[in-house]
């Protein structure tokens, strides 16, 4: 019987499954699904008073709270659908300007990177005629400012070339909150006018301060840890000369208008996810963020000891920082899993154990990704300790 504590009703999860990946996709709590279910209803009764009249207002109403609950102007604020996309469309925009200037971009990301995003880096090189290099970061021991920035400087171009570097705020596979501010201010000492995109999928709703100081773009997904609908993420500029460079991957309706108008049309979509930001903010301010702070940590630093003592294994991270409400705990696998037994390891501990987690390998070693959020309690994870008696 899988214990639940005095707030897991509040979420649509399924009550006879230990969910331990919020981290993955994220979860909408139940009042939130309502507001969303409401606009998607108010579109469906009248699809042309809706498109035409209500949702361009509701959104710029909604545009104007998630902005000001970030501490930025609006008018630096658009939504994406993800984090995702919304690097992708920040580093094409930034590669176009260097092409308008007849100039060559070269672009940096980094080996503990999301791995969609560095495919859509290449590819922005590819067709954008810039360069494209990925610094060379080990897990779990090169996650430090002095060691990333001294392997990112090795790589810039020797001309002063219009560089973007793409930096993960907390590494999406394996979790590391990473020193952004500190590895900008050190690459910005030496080369002042590179531009830097943060990739910052799990940030907003786990850090109490989510803005690195000294970034040109940052993108967070909303969906995740602020518990938005899916799909839903924001796209914040650092300044008013990066936003007034921000264009849309795909121009529509408003484009001629500029950032961020031109990203808050794209035909007829399904814009309810981004109207119900606001619900799933109100709804995570019912508890302080050092409540939820005290609580998540709680849970996932129990989970991550629950299990490294069941299995025999160390903190293979000793001091380094971790998401706050994130933890990696390796396998005692005698050999790394390949994708196919991970994704049938994966399966199995939902169909054997009711558990849903998350399991990678990372430079020859594999690992369980435990999240927790304010539905988990340190007993819930009790479940995967049997996750060894499925290994392969």
């Amino acid at each position: 019987m899988i214990q639940h504590n005095q707030w897991a009703h509040l979420w649509q999860l399924d009550k006879s499954i230990a969910y331990l990946n919020h981290g993955g996709y994220g979860s909408v709590p139940v009042h939130v699904q309502e507001v969303q279910n409401t606009f998607q209803d108010r579109a469906s009764a009248n699809p042309n008073r809706w498109f035409r009249s209500e949702m361009p207002n509701l959104m710029i109403e909604a545009r104007h709270i998630v902005a000001y609950w970030f501490g930025v102007a609006p008018e630096r604020f658009a939504f994406v659908p993800n984090a995702s996309q919304g690097v992708i469309t920040a580093v094409q925009a930034l590669v176009d300007d260097a092409t308008a200037q007849k100039q060559q971009a070269h672009l940096i990301g980094t080996s503990l990177g999301y791995g969609g995003v560095l495919y859509g880096m290449q590819h922005v090189a590819t067709r954008s005629n810039a360069t494209y290099s990925v610094a060379d970061l080990v897990y779990p021991t090169d996650v430090g400012a002095d060691v990333i920035s001294s392997r990112i400087r090795a790589l810039l171009p020797a001309d002063n070339a219009p560089t973007i570097v793409v930096l993960d705020q907390i590494t999406s596979e394996t979790g590391v909150l990473l020193p952004v501010t500190e590895i900008i201010a050190s690459l910005r000492a030496t080369h002042p006018h590179i531009r830097f995109v943060i990739d910052a999928a799990h940030s907003a709703g786990m850090l109490e301060q989510p803005l690195p100081v000294g970034f040109d773009v940052w993108v967070g997904n909303l969906h995740k840890w602020l518990c938005a609908p899916r799909p839903a993420a924001a796209l914040i500029c650092g300044s008013n000369e990066i936003a007034a460079l921000m264009t849309p991957l795909a121009p529509s309706w408003g484009f001629e208008k500029g950032f961020p108008t031109s990203f808050e049309w794209q035909g007829t979509s399904d814009y309810s996810a981004y109207l119900s930001v606001p619900a799933a903010i109100t709804f995570q301010e019912q508890w302080s963020w050092a409540e939820r702070n005290a609580h998540n940590r709680a849970v996932a630093d129990g989970a991550a000891s629950l299990l490294r003592d069941a299995w025999g294994v160390t903190n293979h991270l000793g001091e380094l920082v971790e998401a706050p409400w994130m933890r990696m705990i390796r396998l005692p696998t005698t050999a790394p899993l390949d994708k196919s037994q991970i994704d049938s390891l994966i399966e199995r501990c939902g169909l054997v154990l009711n558990a849903e987690c998350a399991i990678m390998t990372v430079r020859g070693n594999s690992y369980v990704r435990i999240s927790a959020h304010m539905y988990n309690e340190v007993d819930q994870y009790e479940v995967l300790v049997g996750l060894t008696q499925l290994l392969p």
